[in-house]
């Protein structure tokens, strides 16, 4: 019987409360950075796609490694938390310079300032969301206590997704063009990540931690800890597939909205804040069904609602885009375990791990996951933007109602049938994920027995 390790609650929210601006950071760069980058900054769809991947193929670097230098630190504050201090700072400045563009007149000196800054924000990000992410395999070695504290996380995450795509249409549209309201956005949600996720460093004082003595560092050895894990190896690639539907759809569907549907650019926060608010409220009961189902079957469950409400969209004609909000509706019930389940499912990876190798990896572990999320949706936007230049999409804030059909049947392709194949995909990969409950709880016997030994 295995004895439950309970964190205290005013833990798990202040931990969590990290989250809202990780949300933000990444709700802001998903949804609207390439329409940023096209619309007020006139770069071509492909040329913005480019300057969207760099910092990412930046990420195959600096995500594992972060993990590993957080595995080997030893402060009074613990492994994780000096980073948090810092990376919060450098964090909400460097969102903010991403919008900062000077008036360069040269299509590649505004393509080369974004993505110089995008790749410095994507560097903060990793100071902070890797030590940051570990946390939950080092506070708890609980099997459901981890899909509890994940369940914090992901409403935090949910409640982030809400204010970020709701707030940042309506200060991106409040100026005279939308250049000086990117700009304005930039500086507000800027100052607003910086605050939250500096809460997670303070709210964490006193959390526990599974302490583990240093060990040498081997960067081959590390590397290959993480692709002999077979539980992890699949479902990152399950993650990676869930990411890349993600990255096409949230990208796409700013430009399905503005200039397939003719609305407002203002609609987009409502519709993605509908299903966010239904994820959120969804959580806890998806936290509940993983209690009878398992963790792999709710995923399976949630990828399947997700995956179906792709198609609609195909369909809906302009004059009735409303029908979106119920879509995104049913759609975020799914994201809501497609979000909960893999996120619980990484911290137990780290046990099967430590079974194999005597060593606990959570920083490397949670590295490679974060590099994996954050290729995904950049990868995910980077297959936007070819689509948008292959269907004759044509750059400009001027130019969103006159495009060719071409390209109109393009951006609903673009969003319904390419996020339908990502999802059958790791549908398909999830097949063949081993770990259950009872085979976590007998990897930490053996993991136990050897202790003794």
């Amino acid at each position: 019987m295995q004895t439950r390790d309970r964190l205290p609650t005013r833990i798990k929210i202040g931990w969590a409360v990290g989250e809202l601006g990780i949300a933000t950071y990444v709700g802001i760069t998903m949804i609207y950075l390439l329409f940023f980058m096209t619309q007020a900054l006139g770069i071509s769809p492909f040329l913005a796609g480019i300057g969207l991947l760099i910092p990412r193929l930046w990420d195959v670097i600096t995500d594992p490694i972060m993990g590993m230098i957080s595995d080997r630190t030893s402060t009074r504050m613990g492994r994780r938390r000096p980073y948090l201090l810092v990376g919060s700072v450098l964090f909400g400045a460097s969102f903010y310079l991403i919008f900062a563009v000077p008036a360069f007149e040269s299509e590649l000196a505004l393509l080369a300032w974004v993505t110089l800054m995008y790749l410095v924000a994507s560097s903060a990000y990793t100071i902070y969301d890797v030590p940051y992410s570990s946390m939950v395999a080092e506070m708890t070695g609980d099997y459901r206590e981890r899909t509890s504290l994940t369940g914090y996380k992901m409403v935090a995450a949910r409640l982030g997704i809400v204010i970020a795509v709701t707030a940042g249409p309506l200060i991106f549209t409040s100026r005279a063009t939308l250049t000086e309201g990117f700009r304005l956005m930039g500086l507000i949600l800027g100052a607003y990540i910086g605050v939250t996720t500096l809460v997670a460093f303070f709210a964490t004082a006193r959390a526990p931690q599974i302490a583990t003595p240093v060990h040498s560092f081997s960067l081959r050895e590390e590397l290959a800890a993480v692709l002999q894990n077979r539980p992890f190896r699949i479902l990152w690639i399950v993650f990676l597939f869930q990411n890349l539907a993600i990255g096409a759809s949230a990208t796409t569907l700013i430009y399905l909205i503005t200039v397939v549907m003719k609305a407002d650019a203002k609609v987009v926060g409502p519709l993605i804040a509908s299903g966010a608010v239904v994820g959120l409220l969804a959580t806890p009961l998806w936290v509940a069904i993983s209690r009878r189902l398992g963790k792999r079957g709710s995923y399976f469950i949630g990828m399947g609602i997700t995956a179906t409400m792709a198609l609609p969209a195909l369909m809906i004609p302009p004059e009735w885009y409303l029908l979106l909000f119920a879509v995104l509706m049913v759609a975020g019930v799914g994201d809501a375990a497609t979000q909960l389940c893999p996120n619980s499912m990484v911290p137990d990876t780290v046990e099967v791990d430590e079974l194999r190798s005597g060593k606990r990896r959570e920083g490397a572990i949670f590295g490679a996951w974060a590099f994996c999320r954050k290729l995904g949706m950049a990868a995910g936007a980077f297959l936007v933007s070819l689509g948008l230049s292959t269907f004759g999409f044509v750059s400009g804030e001027a130019t969103a109602t006159h495009q060719s059909d071409q390209a109109l049947l393009g951006i609903r392709i673009i969003y319904s049938l390419l996020p339908l194949a990502l999802w059958i995909a790791a549908l398909l990969m999830l097949r063949r994920y081993p770990l259950s409950e009872q085979q976590f709880n007998a990897v930490k016997e053996q993991i136990a027995a050897k202790s003794t030994l």
